[in-house]
């Protein structure tokens, strides 16, 4: 992830010294606290337990090699 970091002030003040690296490392937090949210998702929609219950929500029949059958 590339991340660049300007300031456009009104009255030409320059960004404090760590000002760029603060940003950068609270935007790269988020980023992975978002990668984890959707990585926790993405397991708990896709668990046996998850693919049982749509299964047998939605009536699905399946031949003993697998396809779908009714």
């Amino acid at each position: 992830m590339a991340i660049s970091v300007r300031r456009e002030s009104l009255n030409y003040q320059d960004m404090t010294a760590d000002a760029e690296d603060t940003v950068i490392e609270a935007l790269r937090d988020l980023a992975r606290w978002l990668y984890r949210q959707l990585e926790n998702e993405y397991n708990a929609l896709t668990s046996d337990e998850m693919v049982d219950e749509t299964i047998e929500a939605n009536a699905y029949t399946f031949t003993a090699s697998g396809r779908q059958f009714g």
